[in-house]
């Protein structure tokens, strides 16, 4: 249900960068863009259509299942927009535990960075949460099983690795930020958050909370 709920979203991130920059890219889809390059020139495209299907066979199980479409998109939206005003506050105050100084470095909003925002929440969870985290808990969980172990352990470890990953991700590469141990641990903690909400909630929501916490930063700095 949360694949199909981000529709808008996506919507309105390919809009915008194609009227805006057409050119923009978040890190996230780039690395997966880079994946494609066995298409060539096509790989934009090839990603699209793959996301386009994907959406689409989630609308298409929700109506088999008669389950309220719109009902699961305005939820999703709601309660991302909650849990994305909460997010930095919530983090920064957990990040303050180790550090005095936990605040986020300083930008002004540009048209890239809305639309980086609104990439961010779309791919760096479906890298992170939908991709990565489901394939740790499917591994964490054949491990727990096969020592007798709760298999909550297993999406906890998930959950934990994948924030890590998450959070050293932004860190590298020619477009990374310096590595800077306050916000290593600040995207940390953000991720686990994240990670968190995309077991309990699921893909839409995190997507959501995502996105809406990237828009109030680059709003309010």
């Amino acid at each position: 249900m949360g694949v199909f709920a981000v529709l808008p979203l996506w919507l309105l991130y390919e809009g915008l960068r194609l009227f805006l920059a057409p050119e923009e890219r978040n890190g996230a889809e780039a690395l997966i863009n880079d994946s494609l390059r066995l298409f060539g020139p096509h790989a934009l495209s090839v990603l699209r259509v793959a996301m386009l299907i994907t959406i689409l066979l989630a609308a298409w199980s929700l109506l088999r299942r008669e389950v309220p479409w719109g009902r699961v998109v305005l939820v999703s939206l709601l309660e991302g927009a909650v849990y994305g005003l909460m997010l930095g506050p919530v983090t920064g105050a957990l990040t303050l535990q180790f550090f005095h100084d936990a605040r986020p470095l300083a930008a002004g909003l540009q048209s890239q960075d809305l639309i980086g925002s609104l990439g961010a929440g779309i791919f760096e969870e479906a890298l992170f949460r939908l991709g990565l985290l489901s394939l740790l808990a499917l591994v964490f969980h054949r491990v727990c099983r096969a020592f007798s172990m709760p298999v909550a352990l297993g999406s906890c470890a998930a959950v934990l690795v994948s924030a890590i990953l998450f959070s050293l991700f932004h860190h590298v590469g020619t477009g990374g930020d310096p590595f800077d141990l306050r916000f290593f641990v600040f995207r940390t903690l953000a991720g686990l958050i994240l990670g968190t909400l995309f077991v309990l909630r699921g893909f839409g929501v995190c997507v959501y909370t995502h996105s809406v916490y990237d828009l109030h930063y680059y709003l309010t700095t």
